[in-house]
């Protein structure tokens, strides 16, 4: 059930009309809608551009394993191959201007160094 919540939610995040709240979406709002940000910079030209993640990048995997024997022991073994997968981080980035009014925004996946 939690799971369903939690993937209704990033799902209604991903289908906002995001050019539509140009110029009618503010930052008080953004807040309100998804918390803080987890990065915000202060533009030279006064502007304001805050960073929230809408997944975590989390690590999945799956090994296969089956019964195997040990030295006078019997003990599960995992089996190759073992898949471990890394979900990159995919981030919402909004811009505002001086009076708090959204002007830009990117959608995007953070890239590992």
């Amino acid at each position: 059930m939690l799971f369903g919540l939690l993937g209704a939610g990033c799902q209604a995040l991903q289908q906002v009309d995001w050019d539509g709240r140009i110029g009618r979406f503010n930052y008080e709002q953004a807040v309100a809608g998804m918390g803080w940000p987890v990065e915000e910079i202060k533009l030279s030209d006064g502007m304001r551009r805050a960073e929230w993640i809408t997944n975590s990048g989390v690590s999945m995997g799956r090994a296969l394993a089956g019964p195997g024997y040990k030295r006078r022991s019997m003990s599960v073994v995992p089996l190759e191959p073992t898949e471990i997968y890394r979900l990159r981080e995919r981030y919402l980035r909004l811009t505002f201007d001086e009076a708090g009014q959204l002007v830009a925004w990117e959608n995007g996946t953070k890239t590992e160094d």
